[in-house]
């Protein structure tokens, strides 16, 4: 559990741990005992100063707009309520987070697109629909090479926001 030094409702040291108060009291022996919160109320320095330890928690995650936004945890808790809490801050991306973003997107449906063509390729070769020389023999190549065409577009010229068509069903003679 992450714990904040504190007076009252001011913030004094997060996180606060045994580390923090073995260099405050570097003189105490604690023996095996390393609970923060059982030496912190002992301490000098809580007993001259009126501070307090407390329990810090994480706000839940807000929803927003990964395709647009930031989500980050904040570095210093604050008083919600009676609960000091860790909360998130939404920002928008700036200019060059937005095409660093897009650019990922788009490597990403370049990347689709060819793995698609590849697992396709078979349907581009010439006797798998010819009943003079298969059979069964694919009846629909037409549309698999309609298909095949718009996905070689968007791995020619890929964007962010390439939209991919249904892939044709094989349909074989009997």
């Amino acid at each position: 559990m992450p714990y904040a030094e504190v007076k009252d409702t001011q913030l004094i040291t997060y996180p606060y741990g045994f580390a923090q108060l073995q260099a405050q009291n570097p003189y105490t022996n604690y023996g095996s005992n390393q609970d923060v919160a059982y030496w912190f109320p002992q301490t000098t320095t809580a007993i001259e100063n009126g501070y307090t330890l407390a329990e810090v928690v994480n706000a839940p995650q807000p929803a927003y707009d990964q395709a647009h936004q930031n989500c980050t945890l904040n570095a210093d808790p604050t008083l919600v309520g009676e609960i000091w809490t860790l909360e998130w801050t939404i920002t928008d991306f700036t200019p060059e987070e937005q095409a660093a973003y897009d650019a990922n997107l788009a490597q990403q449906n370049k990347t689709k697109a060819q793995q698609i063509l590849t697992n396709t390729d078979w349907t581009s070769i010439a006797d798998v629909a010819d009943p003079l020389k298969s059979n069964p023999y694919l009846m629909n190549q037409a549309e698999f090479t309609a298909y095949r065409s718009t996905i070689r577009n968007i791995a020619v010229n890929p964007t962010w926001d390439a939209v991919f068509p249904t892939a044709p069903t094989e349909q074989w003679s009997s």
